[in-house]
C-alpha cells in the first residue's frame, strides 16, 4: 500500500486560510476496474479515525481510500491533540464542499481509477456529509454509507454551533427535505439508544422519507446500541458486515459531476443554492446563493 497526504485550499480561502490535509491510501497498483471510497470523520475527531477500516478496504479490496481532513475539526482544528472543533462552527455545509474538494484534487491523479465506482462513508456528522455530498453531487457516488449519521441541524446541535442559521441554510443542510436529490442508494445503521445523535429523529425520519419516494437503501437498526453501536457491536464489525452489500452495487451509468462540470440547483425556500461544478476548488463561483426571483446572486 501506498500512504501519503496532499494539502488543498479551503473553498472560502478568504475567510478560512488554513489549508485543508487529506490522507490517501492506495493499492501498490491502480487497475480500470480500481473503484474509490471517500472516508469522513465526524464532529471533533480527525483524518486518522477510520484509518484502520481505510487498510482493510485497500488490503481486501483493492479500492482508492481518502479521508479529507475538513476545516474547524480534529487535526486541522488542534494539531497538537488532533480532537476537538471550532466555534463558531459552520455545521455540515463548508465542510461538504472541503471533503468533495479532496476528492476532486484526488481523483484526476489517478486517470485509470474507474470513476463509476465512488462510495462515501461517513460517521456521525461524517455520515452527515456523506448524506449531503449524494445531494450536492448527485451523479457522482455509486453508493453511500451513513453510520450513526446526522440528517439535519437540530437545535442541540445549532447550539453547539454557536451561530445563528438562516432558514436557508437549514434548508440546505436538511438531508430529508431535498432526499428526490438523492440518486445512489443509501446504506444506513443507527443504534437505538443513541444519546447523541437521537435514532428516531435522524434514521428513523429518513427512512419515511426514502419509502415515500420509493428510494433504494438498507438500514440496519442496532437494538440498545449507543453513537458507537456498542455495546450492540462495534463500529469497525458493523462496517465489514455492511460492506459486501455496499460493494455489491453496481456501478454508475452517468458520467460524475466533477468530471461533466454539472450545475445543481437546490431549492431552499426564498433562495436556492447554486453549485457549478465545472468551476475550480478554490473558486468563490463555485457555489452561491440565488434569490427566488433568479435577479440576483450573492456569493457565500
Amino acid at each position: 500500500m501506498l500512504r501519503y497526504e496532499i494539502v488543498l485550499p479551503s473553498v472560502n480561502t478568504r475567510n478560512y486560510p488554513k489549508p485543508i490535509t487529506t490522507l490517501v491510501i492506495a493499492p501498490e497498483t491502480i487497475r480500470p476496474s480500481t473503484g474509490v471510497m471517500l472516508f469522513t470523520h465526524g464532529w471533533g475527531w480527525s483524518r486518522l479515525r477510520y484509518l484502520d477500516f481505510m487498510s482493510e478496504v485497500v488490503e481486501q479490496h483493492g479500492l482508492l481510500c481518502l479521508a479529507s481532513e475538513y476545516r474547524q475539526s480534529g487535526l486541522d482544528f488542534d494539531p497538537v491533540t488532533g480532537v476537538g472543533y471550532d466555534v463558531p462552527y459552520d455545521g455540515s455545509f463548508l465542510q461538504v464542499f472541503d471533503v468533495l474538494n479532496s476528492l476532486r484534487q484526488i481523483l484526476p491523479l489517478y486517470p485509470q481509477l474507474n470513476r463509476s465506482r465512488i462510495f462515501h462513508y461517513g460517521g456521525s456528522q461524517g455520515g452527515h456529509i456523506a448524506l449531503l455530498s449524494a445531494i450536492f453531487a448527485p451523479n457522482t457516488f455509486t453508493a453511500v454509507y451513513s453510520s450513526s449519521g446526522m440528517t439535519s441541524l437540530d437545535q442541540p446541535k445549532i447550539d453547539l454551533c454557536g451561530r445563528c442559521f438562516s432558514p436557508a441554510e437549514l434548508s440546505a443542510r436538511d438531508v430529508c427535505e431535498h432526499a428526490e436529490m438523492l440518486k445512489c442508494p443509501l446504506f444506513l445503521e443507527h443504534g437505538t439508544a443513541d444519546e447523541n445523535v437521537n435514532c428516531e429523529q435522524h434514521a428513523g425520519r429518513l427512512e419515511k422519507r426514502l419509502q415515500s419516494l420509493h428510494k433504494i437503501y438498507t438500514i440496519k437498526y442496532y437494538a440498545g446500541g449507543g453513537h458507537s453501536l456498542a455495546p450492540a457491536i462495534s463500529k469497525k464489525e458493523a462496517f465489514l458486515a455492511m460492506l459486501p452489500a455496499l460493494l455489491a452495487t453496481p456501478n454508475r451509468a452517468c458520467p460524475d459531476d466533477f468530471l461533466s462540470g454539472s450545475k445543481v440547483l437546490l431549492p431552499c425556500g426564498e433562495s436556492s443554492l447554486l453549485i457549478d461544478w465545472s468551476k475550480p476548488p478554490g473558486s468563490t463561483e463555485l457555489f452561491s446563493w440565488v434569490h427566488s426571483s433568479g435577479s440576483e446572486k450573492t456569493a457565500l
